[in-house]
C-alpha cells in the first residue's frame, strides 16, 4: 500500500511538472513578455460552482491567462494549477489538484463547451472526472466583470493582512514597484513581488518566496486579483498550493 502511494504521488508530482514546466529560480523580476498582453478569448475571471457525485454546490474562482489557469474552492478546501484549450467553442482543462494550502492528491480534465449569446454573461459548463480518485462532477463558471478592472502597482501599496481557518495570520508590506514582503504568526517570512501584466485588467503575477518555515520553505508563482478590498493571491510549486486573501490595513 505505502509502494502505491509513493507511486500516486509520483505520478501527481510529474504531471505538475508537465503542465507547468520548470518552477522559478529566484523572486527578482523577470523581463516583461509581451505576449501575455495580448489576451486570448478565455482570459478572465470566471466565477461559479461545482458539484461531486451529486454533493455540493461547491464555490469555484478561476484565472485564466493565456493557456494556464489557476482555480481555488473554498468551500471544498481545493485549488487547482494547470493548462487550458479553446477551439473557439470546445474547452479542455487539465489541472493538478492540491488540498487548499497544501500538497497535491489528484488531478482532474474537465471538458465542455463555451458559450457567448450576447446578452447575457459568457459562460463556460465542463464535465470532469479526477484521474486517480475517480470523483465526477459538473463545474459551471461565468465571466466576471471584477477582470475587466484596471490594474496598477499604486492599487497594491500598504499594509495586508489575512488570517486563515487554522486562525494562522500573514502580514505583509508591498512597496510602490511591487516589491512584498512580510512574515506570518509562526514566523515564515515571505519575500517576493505582484508585478503587471496589462493595467487594463485586474490580474497580476505573483512571485514569491517563503523562508524559516519548515517544509514550505520554497519558491512560489502564480495570479493575484483584486475584489473591493481584498487581495487574492494563489500560487504554487511542485509541491505546496498555497492561497491568501488578504484585506488591506
Amino acid at each position: 500500500m505505502l509502494l502505491i502511494k509513493l507511486k500516486i504521488t509520483i505520478l501527481i508530482l510529474s504531471a505538475y511538472i508537465v503542465l507547468n514546466g520548470c518552477v522559478i529560480s529566484n523572486v527578482t523580476k523577470d523581463t516583461e513578455d509581451p505576449e501575455l498582453k495580448l489576451r486570448a478569448p478565455l482570459d478572465g475571471i470566471w466565477i461559479g460552482e461545482f458539484d461531486i457525485r451529486g454533493k455540493g454546490p461547491y464555490d469555484f474562482t478561476a484565472v485564466h491567462l493565456q493557456d494556464k489557469a489557476y482555480a481555488f474552492s473554498l468551500n471544498a478546501k481545493a485549488m487547482c494549477v494547470g493548462t487550458l484549450e479553446f477551439d473557439g467553442k470546445h474547452v479542455l482543462n487539465k489541472y493538478v489538484l492540491f488540498a487548499l494550502d497544501g500538497g497535491p492528491f489528484d488531478w482532474a480534465n474537465l471538458t465542455g463547451t463555451f458559450e457567448d449569446d450576447g446578452e447575457n454573461p459568457k459562460t463556460i459548463s465542463t464535465y470532469f472526472k479526477t484521474l486517480s480518485g475517480g470523483d465526477t462532477g459538473a463545474l459551471k463558471v461565468a465571466y466576471s466583470e471584477l477582470y475587466d478592472k484596471s490594474s496598477s502597482l499604486e492599487y497594491l501599496k500598504g499594509n495586508w493582512s489575512y488570517t486563515d481557518r487554522d486562525q494562522l495570520t500573514s502580514t505583509i508590506f508591498i512597496d510602490e514597484e511591487g516589491v512584498l514582503t512580510g512574515h506570518d504568526s509562526d514566523g515564515c517570512e515571505y519575500l517576493g513581488y505582484l508585478d503587471l501584466i496589462n493595467p487594463r485588467y485586474n490580474v497580476y503575477r505573483a512571485k514569491l518566496e517563503v523562508i524559516e518555515c519548515g517544509s514550505v520553505n520554497d519558491e512560489y508563482e502564480g495570479v493575484a486579483f483584486i475584489n473591493e478590498n481584498t487581495l487574492a493571491v494563489q500560487i504554487a510549486n511542485k509541491k505546496y498550493a498555497l492561497f491568501y486573501a488578504f484585506e488591506k490595513k
